[in-house]
């Protein structure tokens, strides 16, 4: 086939598969490998030349790669080191170990053996962090421990590439002999891109950067991309680690910022160049074929990933659902071990039918990462209710000892000690108002207690006993201040179960959550988006010189509306609870309506209009010229251009419009 027609052949079918991918909220790496097994020689054969699609893989992994560099951080590094460094490293050692000895017991020589050990260990970052980012989670403890692992991941990688070519000496032994030059050639590379990334490489990119040009400084940083990759190559590294590396030396510059801008509109095409063809690759024959073994490969690679996650994330002290989320995230393949893979079978390591297996493999756990950690809070209620005994680690005794020792009660328990727990624990000491804190972070607890601040519990606020003892029981109040939107109603549920008199105060993000919350048992809920939305609409106001007075009655009026919405009413009678959520903030609208000469309304009083008793409105901006009123004078009489505002549905000032325009 034509070469064009196969491009426009292939971007059809990109864009109907990846709208069914987003439908069923797929990540767009699988969409792009089921496109590449469709377009490739083993599906519809669009494009059938091996050698092409070798060397558009090549160039799509350098490119992606390099990017993928230029976006790391060794501050991140820095700031989760415990994460990083025994999280990452129980992580990936646990998975090859693992790994490895299940392939020997299956009769694999034992360099492919540790090669499929390297690759499972790896998982996908685009992935994760993805998903971390549309829930919201990134910022959380169970983003921050399963960030760390993935930089560790990441990190892997270099040492990863570096032994491969010593496995690709001998299928069966280790080459002892070529160890120390491996050793020496790997410190050599440490040594040149300190130098590179110190002084050469910020040097030629501040000259340049002077120019001004965008072409040139393009073309520069692909010209380190491309000169580190080949230097790579030349000293029998893979090209790939090289435009990592290049990647890191460009990121740590002061121009990444820069560079990254001029990266990143062509990141997603470089990621889609790579993985269409790695899909291309895969032999749906030879995998329908041996379908009893990638059943194996799948299910092992979820068992192995799911207990090494949960028991690195456990081994640095986290909670259980902390574990049970971090080995539900990392259990599918990631990006860099389609680079290990791919390496492994260029150098004879990696068998071609064991390679198709692991793709097929590795695309079904990337397609069911984002049910895996959807199913998460799931999992854990199971195993909740498997083992009702499970306790926090931390202080010992019943919670009416603990309450009645530390003379604990009306007190306030807070559930999250982040900031808005850090501000309700303050004003609880200056008021003098006991307080009993519920944390996920060993770190926070670490340097939080002590023997004048005793009141911290190490432990999960979704557990019915951690909550006991903090006690729930005997508290007034309920702080929810968790970052983690989905304990949130978890948390609230447990706790009207246990103490049906306390008030609940829960924040949540969106306002669309806080109607869930109420019927849940939250007495108030505070949105951070109504909140802001409120911050941010008063200084608007306050930018078009409208009176202070006349803004804190719109403000007043607005926070009485939340009020209603965001409180739960035990009495009926008392005000009308609006329920609907969507109709007040999606069918609702503001609608400016001038009065016109000849209108019904020109000459007539507010209260000759009876806006209240006719059309159900109660409050009404009103603007005359520089004068604007929330509340009119009823006397005040509607002259020609006055300017009429109402908060209604576009229904009812379908209605409303006639009443103040001339008739035709």
């Amino acid at each position: 086939m034509d070469f064009i027609l196969a491009a426009v052949c292939v971007l059809i079918l990109s864009i109907i598969l990846l709208y069914i991918g987003q439908r069923f909220r797929l990540p767009s790496i699988v969409s792009f490998l089921v496109i590449g097994i469709l377009a490739g020689p083993f599906g519809f054969g669009l494009i059938t030349d091996q050698s092409l699609i070798g060397t558009i893989g090549e160039i799509g992994i350098v490119l992606l790669l390099f990017t993928i560099g230029l976006e790391f951080s060794f501050q991140s590094f820095l700031r989760s080191w415990r994460s990083v460094i025994i999280g990452g490293l129980v992580q990936v050692s646990t998975t090859v170990v693992a790994i490895t000895l299940v392939s020997l017991a299956f009769q694999m020589p034992f360099n492919e053996a540790l090669i499929f050990g390297f690759i499972v260990s790896l998982s996908s970052t685009a992935i994760v962090m993805k998903i971390l980012q549309e829930k919201g989670e990134v910022d959380t403890i169970q983003g921050r421990t399963l960030l760390g692992i993935l930089i560790f991941q990441d990190l892997a990688i270099i040492p990863m590439m570096l032994v491969l070519p010593i496995l690709a000496g001998n299928q069966d032994t280790l080459d002892l002999f070529t160890l120390p030059f491996q050793i020496t050639k790997i410190a050599l590379i440490i040594l040149v891109i300190i130098v590179l990334g110190y002084w050469v490489i910020p040097r030629l990119l501040f000259k340049v950067a002077k120019e001004r040009s965008r072409e040139l400084f393009l073309f520069t940083i692909a010209g380190i991309c491309v000169i580190i990759a080949w230097l790579t190559s030349e000293a029998g590294l893979s090209f790939t680690l090289g435009a990592f590396i290049g990647g890191l030396i460009i990121g740590e510059s002061d121009y990444n910022i820069d560079a990254l801008g001029h990266i990143i509109p062509f990141r997603d095409v470089f990621a889609a160049i790579f993985f269409l063809s790695i899909g291309m690759l895969l032999n749906t024959g030879t995998v329908l074929d041996n379908f009893g073994y990638v059943a194996l490969i799948i299910l092992l690679i979820f068992c192995v990933k799911i207990l090494t996650g949960a028991f690195s994330a456990a081994v640095l002290g986290m909670q259980t659902r902390v574990c049970v989320f971090c080995g539900l995230a990392l259990a599918q393949i990631g990006e860099f071990s389609f680079v290990l893979a791919k390496s492994g079978l260029d150098a004879g390591v990696i068998q071609t039918g064991a390679y198709q297996l692991f793709l097929a493999g590795a695309i079904v756990t990337m397609a069911f990462a984002p049910f895996a950690m959807r199913a998460s809070p799931g999992v854990v209620d199971l195993l909740y209710q498997l083992f009702p005994a499970r306790m926090t680690r931390g202080k010992t005794g019943s919670p009416e000892e603990i309450a009645h020792e530390e003379g604990l009660s009306n007190h306030i328990v807070i559930a999250g000690y982040g900031i808005t727990g850090k501000s309700v624990a303050r004003a609880a000491t200056l008021a003098g108002i006991p307080y009993m804190v519920i944390e996920l972070n060993p770190e926070i607890i670490r340097q939080e207690r002590s023997q004048y601040r005793p009141n911290f519990i190490f432990g999960d606020a979704v557990q019915e006993e951690v909550l006991e003892h903090a006690g729930i029981r005997q508290a007034r109040t309920l702080v929810v201040a968790v970052s983690e939107e989905e304990a949130i109603p978890r948390i609230i549920h447990a706790a009207r179960q246990l103490s049906p008199g306390v008030h609940i105060l829960a924040r949540t993000r969106h306002v669309r959550n806080a109607q869930n919350l109420l019927d849940l048992g939250a007495d108030e809920v505070i949105s951070e988006e109504f909140e802001s939305a409120l911050e941010i609409f008063t200084r608007a106001l306050k930018r078009y010189e409208i009176p202070d007075e006349e803004v804190a009655r719109i403000i007043e009026r607005t926070k009485r509306l939340g009020t209603a919405l965001f409180t739960r009413c035990t009495d009926p009678n008392q005000h009308q609870k609006i329920q609907n959520f969507e109709t007040l903030f999606k069918a609702t609208h503001i609608h400016t309506v001038r009065v016109e000469a000849g209108s019904p309304a020109e000459g007539k009083t507010i209260a000759e209009l009876d806006l209240k008793d006719r059309f159900g409105i109660r409050e009404f901006g009103f603007r005359r010229g520089s004068m604007r009123f929330t509340q009119p004078d009823p006397a005040l009489r509607l002259e020609e251009g006055d300017t009429l505002v109402f908060f209604i549905t576009d229904e009812k000032a379908g209605k409303i419009i006639p009443l103040f325009s001339a008739g035709k």
